[in-house]
């Protein structure tokens, strides 16, 4: 193992001037102001990258529509008393991701060769991805550490520390000089969530990789941020809608380290490589009985990942993008290979549900009328295989993932439905569940799909308009979103992949 380190820190080759606020510019990166991209080159080098040093830094920086920057005085960060009621200021009204924080700003990452241009990894719909990762493995003691200082996600309790993760300070004794001042903006320091920079140390010269040339595209403004209600009334609420906020990054640095390999470090370095990474593909789920097949033409696939969103839920200020629920009004699904029953040879079935009012007679009940919304939900084993597809066919000791999140967010479903001046149906309290199987039994085994089908029936209540569901969700078309995990090897010297 090389014992000499070097540190470095690149700056994007692209570092335009942004212009954010009346004559003031500053040096950074928009969506909305026409900078949605941003590059990196690592040159050719007979050295090391260490790819579990390797770090995104920057700062981020929240504007209001009109521009300026989204400020609060420091005395002013207790605003609990105007949280939900009339007057909402937009500290509150502006929120990010609970489960990535900063890191949803990334929408895709692509890396190539620099010796031959070679597309060497393009993750596409990287901030599901990495929410979704990131939630399910951190629960809420760890929300309060890492990825808080990091990231600025607090999980769980986001709706209640975003106010102060997209303010810049004003003090009082020395106001600040704004939007150019360095100081301001929400420092962070990310890590690139790509098999490619988690799989093993990278060699970069001509040889090997022949180094980096990295490229990250932004997620729009409105998939970023969010209001703390769904349904908000603009005359008691006046800044309660966030559209047109946007975010500018400032001073980013792609930094790590390299290592200078000894002869024997050379002599032992293996050139083929192991990926863990998956494919992305997209569906509709359209009515209350419902069947999508793909053919994923991959020939190690480790599991499959199903998450679910609203027609609307995507690239809108008044809806959280990383809200991931079960179809509503799930009764059962099915999932098969080339049409037969696999890896189960059986129905998952929840019970009870929300039709379970017409099989119990007089015994019935409705699920928005318990006292505990996710006991009328019975997921468990919906939550097992879940699980399990996400981490390998393991249960991850922390997560995010519990009923009490369950039991927030479907009684926030319900909530989105009543009338009320003053707001209704917080965003801030998103689920982490959908539908998932595992291939690997914690083996690291796969299943070939190489021309083969992966089928999913599910049994639900969408688009059926059903009065024991949430009524701002059981007419809508749902987005299926699939992530189809599997392994991959890739020669470092041929930058040839192996699917």
């Amino acid at each position: 193992m090389p014992t000499k380190k070097l540190n470095f820190s690149i700056s994007p080759v692209n570092d335009n001037p942004v212009l954010v606020s009346g004559a003031t510019v500053v040096n950074g990166f928009s969506h909305k102001n026409g900078f949605p991209t941003i590059k990196w080159t690592i040159p050719a080098q007979d050295l090391l990258l260490d790819t579990n040093s390797l770090y995104l830094c920057g700062q981020f920086l929240v504007l209001k529509a009109d521009g300026n920057l989204q400020t609060v005085a420091n005395a002013n960060y207790a605003e609990w008393n105007t949280n939900n009621g009339a007057g909402l200021p937009t500290s509150q009204a502006i929120n990010t991701s609970n489960w990535n924080g900063i890191s949803s700003i990334i929408d895709k990452l692509v890396i190539q060769s620099k010796k031959t241009q070679v597309e060497l990894s393009n993750v596409v719909n990287y901030s599901m991805d990495d929410a979704l990762k990131k939630g399910l493995a951190t629960n809420d003691f760890d929300y309060r550490q890492g990825a808080l200082l990091r990231d600025k996600a607090s999980g769980k309790n986001h709706g209640a520390m975003c106010r102060k993760l997209v303010n810049s300070s004003v003090i009082a004794d020395c106001q600040l000089a704004g939007i150019g001042d360095k100081n301001n903006g929400q420092f962070f320091s990310i890590r690139l969530n790509v098999p490619l920079l988690q799989s093993k140390i990278l060699h970069l010269g001509n040889d090997f990789v022949g180094g980096l040339l990295l490229t990250i595209h932004l997620n729009p403004d409105a998939s970023v941020f969010h209001s703390r209600h769904r349904s908000v009334d603009v005359g008691n609420q006046a800044n309660a809608n966030p559209q047109g906020t946007s975010y500018v990054l400032k001073n980013l640095k792609l930094e790590g380290k390299y290592l200078v390999p000894t002869q024997q470090d050379l002599a032992s370095y293996q050139s083929t490589v192991a990926l863990n990474g998956r494919v992305n593909l997209m569906n509709d789920v359209i009515s209350s009985n419902n069947s999508n097949t793909y053919t994923p033409q991959l020939s190690q696939v480790r599991a499959v990942v199903n998450t679910f969103m609203d027609d609307d839920q995507q690239n809108n200020f008044l809806r959280n993008t990383n809200n991931y629920r079960l179809p509503v009004g799930l009764v059962k699904y099915e999932q098969a290979k080339n049409n037969i029953k696999y890896p189960h040879d059986f129905a998952t079935v929840v019970k009870p549900n929300h039709q379970s009012s017409a099989e119990h007679g007089a015994n019935a009940f409705a699920v928005n009328d318990l006292q505990v919304p996710a006991c009328g939900v019975g997921d468990s084993e919906v939550r097992l295989q879940w699980l399990r597809s996400n981490f390998s066919g393991v249960v991850p000791q922390h997560t995010s993932l519990s009923k009490d999140l369950t039991d927030a967010n479907l009684a926030e479903d319900y909530d989105d439905t009543a009338s009320g001046a003053n707001g209704v149906g917080l965003n801030t309290v998103p689920d982490l569940i959908g539908i998932g199987c595992d291939y690997t039994n914690n083996l690291n085994q796969s299943q070939n799909y190489v021309n083969q089908d992966y089928e999913l029936k599910i049994e639900s209540g969408v688009n059926t308009g059903r009065a024991s569901l949430p009524a701002s969700r059981s007419n809508k078309v749902e987005i299926q979103e699939t992530f189809i995990k599997q392994l991959s090897m890739m020669n470092l010297q041929t930058l040839q992949k192996t699917m």
